[in-house]
């Protein structure tokens, strides 16, 4: 009995903190009349039909989720959680396949990394209970569930993978299917620490497993180590290339920062099954860190007080390409970063000026900007001077 109040204590103060928070938040929202919205200032005005923001926005200890698009904002917070993520294009590729494939997704995680999917087929993988493994099982079950789209009908197979150590979890990065072949990146999180990076490769034919490389490892004493997959991970169609990073970090130096030991960014080629290191000029070293992958292209931003610089190397041709540059006015904060995001042969760039935010759309393949404008407050009078707001996404749907 005793436990049981104990649970309904618990209960009580956790759904009034909840409840607390969301009050104050519609609260703030309200007296403030909080309403941004994008503005055009040249440019093709179709790039906005479709666009929305999602934003954060801090005004001192307060903080919102707003959406923001060409016909004004939303506050996230009073909406519910499946209706937030309505615009997202996670829940557009996730709510297509329920709708079109209602019982082969009954039961399978919202994880876009662990399917594939063509004009023919979707796949899904997943491990099987993949918490905490240790190396006295000796087998780890792998689940591949393969969808005929024309037939509607499912084949279903469980395959045993070798646990070549005490797995804490795995984490399946990607999937890359062809020739009768399917391919797994995953990240194995030691149960002591370390890291590896794993290609399985499964003969679709054959039902088994024919291969497990281990293409990146880090030993379990190096903890604060770490293996950076750049490949976005929401990608449901075939990734020719995975760009990897490898870090090792020394001591604490007197700015609190870890010295890096070493780092190095590999190439892995899924047609040719081979992988190399890929040196980055010395000049970019420093800003390896925002790289971004996108298709067969690795792109490198450098920002500065006026514009961005974006670096270009086409991984086929082996070679850096011209880069192109986007000018701004001066930013607000030097130490505030502008978001970027690429999506669709398309480059997204927000930028805090003095006078507010600038977004700036550029054709990714040419340089051309389609689109500039710039996201303007329409309550001025109720707003704080010292507000933020930060750009967690991207959103065009069509």
């Amino acid at each position: 009995m005793k436990k049981y109040w104990q649970t309904i204590l618990i209960t009580v103060i956790v759904v009034g903190t909840i409840g607390s928070y969301y009050f104050l938040q519609v609260a703030m929202a309200s007296k403030n009349d909080i309403s941004f919205k994008i503005e055009t200032i040249s440019g093709n005005k179709d790039e906005i039909k479709n666009l929305t923001l999602q934003t954060s926005y801090q005004s001192g200890v307060n903080h919102l989720w707003l959406y923001i698009s060409k016909d004004g904002s939303a506050i996230l917070n009073n909406r519910s959680l499946i209706g937030s993520l309505k615009n997202s294009n996670r829940y557009i590729i996730l709510q297509k396949f329920i709708d079109q494939h209602r019982h082969f997704m009954r039961g399978k995680e919202s994880n876009l990394s662990k399917y594939f999917e063509d004009k023919e087929r979707l796949i899904y993988t997943n491990f099987q209970n993949s918490g905490q493994k240790e190396i006295g099982d000796n087998f780890l079950p792998l689940q591949i569930d393969i969808l005929d789209k024309k037939t509607n009908d499912n084949s279903f197979f469980e395959i045993d993978t070798p646990v070549q150590a005490s797995y804490d979890w795995i984490n399946i990065n990607d999937v890359y299917v062809a020739h009768g072949k399917i391919k797994i990146l995953a990240t194995n999180y030691l149960y002591n620490g370390g890291e590896e990076l794993h290609i399985y490769t499964v003969d679709e034919n054959k039902k088994e497993l024919e291969n497990d490389a281990i293409i990146a490892k880090l030993a379990s004493e190096e903890r604060v180590n770490a293996i950076r997959v750049f490949n976005a991970n929401d990608n449901i169609q075939n990734q020719d290339f995975y760009l990897y990073m490898v870090e090792k970090f020394g001591k604490h130096k007197e700015d609190g920062e870890r010295e890096i030991t070493s780092s190095q960014i590999y190439l892995y080629n899924n047609v040719a099954n081979e992988q190399e290191e890929w040196i980055i000029p010395d000049e970019l070293k420093p800003y390896r860190k925002s790289i971004v992958m996108h298709g067969a292209n690795i792109f490198i931003p450098v920002y500065s007080a006026n514009g961005l610089k974006l670096h270009r190397y086409t991984i086929e041709k082996k070679q850096w390409e011209e880069p192109f540059i986007i000018n701004y006015e001066s930013t607000a904060n030097d130490n505030e970063i502008p978001f970027l995001q690429i999506t669709d042969s398309k480059l997204y760039l927000v930028n805090h000026m003095t006078d507010g935010y600038a977004l700036f759309i550029n054709d990714l393949r040419t340089g051309e900007s389609l689109y500039e404008g710039k996201i303007v407050n329409d309550k001025k009078e109720n707003q704080d001077p010292d507000y933020s707001l930060y750009i967690e996404q991207v959103y065009s749907n069509y």
